[in-house]
């Protein structure tokens, strides 16, 4: 292998300014050990902060169902940057697969018809 395509920083580290890790990466990327930068679950100016260092190619993030809080400012955010978006749990950790139970997600309707683009829940069958 000559050179790692993408390469996450999953989970932003306090202790570390993101711009340092960003530097870090673009050092990586200029000697042709790495392609692209990827970060995990980073808020927006997170994102924008390692961005003005070095380009992210890819932010990888919880996005389903029962978490759709991308949509309010990480996605616009990533549309006007040019950053690819990778979600996780897309199935809402379990619960399409039958591993939840009504009892457990009680509370998500009322969660879903709160958000500006309303999910409704009337194809999933409760067991």
């Amino acid at each position: 292998m000559e050179y790692i395509d993408l390469v996450y920083q999953h989970r932003v580290d306090s202790a570390v300014p993101i711009e340092e890790i960003a530097g870090a990466i673009q050092d990586l990327i200029t000697k042709g050990k790495i392609r692209y930068l990827g970060l995990s679950e980073a808020g927006v100016q997170t994102i924008r902060k390692a961005h003005a260092v070095q380009p992210v190619a890819a932010l990888q993030s919880e996005y389903s169902l029962w978490w759709r809080e991308p949509e309010q400012e990480i996605l616009p955010t990533l549309e006007e940057l040019g950053t690819g978006f990778m979600p996780f749990s897309p199935l809402g950790k379990g619960f399409l697969t039958g591993l939840s139970t009504l009892k457990k997600v009680q509370y998500m309707p009322k969660l879903l018809l709160n958000t500006e683009r309303p999910v409704t829940l009337d194809s999933l069958v409760f067991t």
